[in-house]
């Protein structure tokens, strides 16, 4: 089955780079972009270490290719595309928040065969300090990956929806992966197995199935390696701020911070490296949908914008009845 996936596969080398030090995005077009602020996050705090970036998609377009040639561009870091078929994991369910591109971290460990180590990160992950403690933590023998558990007020659900025994339910959004134990244990042909036996009763697809197949098999590590944060739109939503030695700020659930109706203390880091990216002249993302119009104008009445505030109020409406 490896072979069959590597055979599908068409890898671009952009940027060579001596480097053990390997992270990989799976992405669709939308999120190719926000990547890329990832990307330049964690550069801005590498110092003298050197990352191996990696981007499995099958909708990299020139466009992404030129912003990343202009992140890379004098950099000392490495870049390599990873191309699929589009039809290559189509059985598979999806939903409006999951896309096919959430299976592509399965593909990592298999496309990167030869490496000891991958660092799989989504992309609605901002870096805000060094991560070399977290390259250099030792993996006991029947550990596989290190992981983050997810937000405590939800370990206990998700971890009984899915039948984990010992209630600990980890966030798929980061992990550092020991890709000989990995292929060795078929971790990602039986999730795909998993998946298509049971994916349509997982609420986390993906997700749900790793904490399964890899339960016993992981280590919890500290909250700071995966600060998951979900926006709200209230008066600790707006001022909270995360902890200053966090290393990887993560904006889990529906709402991000690229799009417009979001302007949470917490917003700021991602949009201070999206100011100085590629992306700087692209506006943020408008409401589409009715929630979106309603956050939009309360957050402009909040900010005393009131014609505004009563502009998207009467679209609101309009989007709501009409």
């Amino acid at each position: 089955m490896d072979k069959d996936i590597l055979s599908t596969i068409d890898s671009q080398l952009l940027f060579p780079v001596q480097s053990d030090r390997h992270i990989i995005f799976g992405v669709d077009g939308k999120f190719i972009a926000h990547s890329l602020i990832t990307i330049m996050s964690i550069m801005k705090h590498a110092g003298s270490s050197l990352y191996h970036f990696h981007l499995i998609s099958s909708e990299i377009s020139p466009i992404d290719v030129v912003r990343l040639e202009n992140i890379f561009a004098g950099s000392l870091h490495g870049l390599t595309l990873h191309h699929i078929h589009d039809e290559l994991l189509s059985a598979f369910p999806t939903t409006e928040l999951f896309t096919r591109a959430t299976y592509y971290r399965f593909l990592a460990p298999i496309i990167l065969h030869h490496a000891e180590k991958l660092l799989y990160l989504d992309a609605d992950i901002v870096c805000l300090n060094p991560i070399d403690e977290l390259w250099r933590m030792n993996m006991e023998p029947e550990v596989i990956a290190l992981v983050v558990g997810e937000i405590a007020s939800l370990q206990h659900q998700l971890a009984e929806n899915v039948g984990l025994h010992d209630r600990r339910y980890f966030n798929a959004g980061v992990m550092l992966i020991d890709i000989k134990k990995w292929n060795h244990e078929q971790v990602s042909q039986h999730a795909f197995t998993l998946l298509s036996e049971k994916g349509k009763y997982f609420q986390y697809l993906d997700q749900d199935a790793l904490n399964i197949l890899l339960e016993g098999r992981v280590e919890f590590i500290d909250t700071r390696f995966n600060t998951i944060n979900m926006l709200s739109h209230d008066d600790k939503g707006y001022t909270q701020d995360v902890a200053k030695n966090t290393c990887f700020l993560h904006y889990a659930g529906a709402d991000k911070p690229w799009q417009e109706w979001n302007q949470q203390q917490v917003c700021h880091y991602y949009r201070d490296i999206y100011r100085i990216s590629p992306l700087a002249d692209l506006p943020y993302e408008r409401p589409g949908k009715v929630q979106h119009a309603k956050r939009m104008y309360k957050l402009l009445f909040r900010n005393h914008q009131f014609a505004q505030g009563i502009y998207w109020r009467l679209k609101y409406f309009k989007m709501r009845y009409f």
